[in-house]
């Protein structure tokens, strides 16, 4: 008997630290950070005119709906947004490692999607190039 209440206890632990990580999962509102592994992940691709034209062409296409031309999460399609986007030139974003940005592209978070099956890994490293070059304080702006 005693070996049975046991077990039933570390069940309901288990459901419950189930619905904990399911619930934190689901909150918008929870900082939202790369595994340490994702985020220790180098760019592979140099930043270069050719990286930031093709990250511009993704960036303008996929992202500045909501984040804006500026990247400053003031896009048109915020309007529609429960959660609203981060400001890409916040110092709290820029500190981001490259591989926590690609991470977050990767994987997306309501409202943001997941852009791994519709780019390849290149272009959204391409995309974080130009998101660097478009958020550098004393960067070109256009």
């Amino acid at each position: 008997m005693n070996l049975r209440r046991h077990h039933l206890f570390y069940v309901a632990v288990a459901l419950a630290a189930g619905a904990l990580f399911a619930h934190a999962a689901d909150d918008k509102t929870a900082p939202w950070e790369a595994p340490a592994r994702a985020a220790k992940k180098k760019n592979p691709v140099p930043a270069s005119e050719v990286s930031f034209a093709r990250g511009r062409e993704v960036y303008t296409k996929e992202c500045a709906s909501c984040h804006g031309d500026q990247g400053r999460g003031d896009g048109p399609g915020v309007k529609d947004l429960e959660v609203k986007p981060g400001d890409l030139s916040d110092p709290h974003s820029v500190a981001h490692t490259d591989g926590d940005l690609f991470w977050k592209i990767t994987e997306g978070r309501k409202p943001m999607p997941s852009f791994a099956e519709n780019y390849s890994d290149e272009d959204r490293w391409n995309v974080i190039n130009y998101i660097r070059k478009l958020t550098a304080k004393d960067g070109p702006k256009s």
